[in-house]
């Protein structure tokens, strides 16, 4: 893997494609929960992946859990700004979802509603939780990424954690999550 990320910083474009296999599904998986927005995410991982290629010779390290650290900075900054451009459109409701689709694909309707809660999750902490949950981020990792003390990513990721389960309750008030 050391050799790997040695590659990539001399601008090896065989080594961006095997670090893209590597990472392309998580951090779109990743950049997906956090945009709510399918299209946006696959834009901005490809442009993660064009920033990696073009700033990997930055990279001050050969490590392979910081490579990864400093790829999901690259696409937080990236979706940080799409946030800022306020170039999100609001996510469709579940009421205008086609019932017969949602009664036929449990899946889908539990992707919606997951969607659909994680988008209000205030920014300051969706991004470290999903982080941590998603992405199996240690506290440390996340911090680095985020450059903030990891005893405010535990708080951060704990207080996403608890906004969700004040906002995904049944009707009998029980909670989900």
């Amino acid at each position: 893997m050391n050799d790997l990320i040695k590659s990539l910083k001399a601008g090896n474009e065989a080594a961006l494609k095997e670090v893209m296999a590597m990472y392309k599904k998580p951090l779109y998986n990743y950049l997906n929960l956090l945009l709510c927005n399918r299209q946006l995410a696959e834009e901005l991982t490809q442009d993660t992946f064009v920033k990696v290629y073009f700033k990997a010779h930055t990279l001050k390290t050969d490590h392979p859990q910081a490579c990864k650290a400093w790829i999901y900075a690259i696409a937080t900054n990236l979706a940080r700004s799409e946030f800022r451009k306020n170039r999100l459109k609001k996510i469709l409701s579940l009421a205008s979802v086609n019932d017969r689709q949602i009664s036929h694909d449990p899946h889908f309707e539990r992707q919606m509603i997951l969607e659909q809660l994680v988008i209000h999750i205030p920014e300051k902490w969706r991004v470290p939780l999903l982080m941590k949950e998603m992405d199996n981020f240690s506290f440390a990792e996340i911090a680095q990424i985020l450059n903030k003390p990891v005893g405010t990513v535990k708080s951060l990721v704990f207080r996403g954690k608890e906004y969700l389960k004040k906002q995904y309750r049944d009707p009998q008030g029980a909670t989900h999550a």
